[in-house]
């Protein structure tokens, strides 16, 4: 998978660890480099004061389509409820919220029935990644965010968490999603 999605995954080493995204420690750090763009993914809920801590903006990469499915496993949860349609990586805005940030952008994938939810998350960074090489490269480029063009569908806003084991294999069960 990915070959096919030519996603790299050899070894990288951070230059710098710090003990939470929300500790001082990483406030002190990032006040120190002055980015000009925070790039976020797969970590805990950012504090105000971290997020004000720059005059920057930070951006996540969200496996699965915001607002309707935010927190984890969101193309997973999107199969399951029924809405293939759905199942995609959003680009947006950090705040406060989870999930909630200013879209910028949004790509949809379709699955296959050797996918699941191990195979998800790959699924959801090799469509996501082009999205955010855009933003990062706009803002490097000295322009501001350019938020997404494409109007959110209405529609219920939730926050999903993990499957439980149990909901996981019923789910698996009823409805061939895995």
């Amino acid at each position: 998978m990915l070959t096919e999605e030519n996603l790299n995954d050899s070894s990288y080493r951070p230059g710098h660890r710090v003990s939470s995204v929300n500790s001082a420690e990483t406030i002190a750090l990032l006040q120190r480099l002055q980015p000009q763009l925070v790039v976020v993914n797969g970590t805990r809920i950012i504090s105000s004061s971290v997020l004000d801590s720059l005059d920057c903006p930070f951006i996540n990469i969200h496996a699965g389509i915001t607002p309707h499915y935010r927190g984890v496993h969101g193309g997973y949860w999107a199969l399951a409820e029924g809405h293939p349609e759905e199942v995609g990586t959003t680009v947006h805005v950090v705040d406060p919220g989870v999930d909630t940030g200013t879209v910028l952008a949004k790509a949809y994938f379709d699955t296959s029935p050797a996918d699941s939810i191990a195979t998800y998350p790959y699924l959801h960074l090799a469509a996501g990644l082009p999205l955010l090489a855009d933003q990062v490269g706009h803002v490097l480029a000295g322009h501001v965010l350019r938020p997404s063009a494409e109007e959110s569908s209405p529609g219920e806003s939730r926050l999903l968490t993990h499957p439980t084991l149990w909901g996981y294999l019923r789910q698996w069960i009823v409805t061939g999603v895995h």
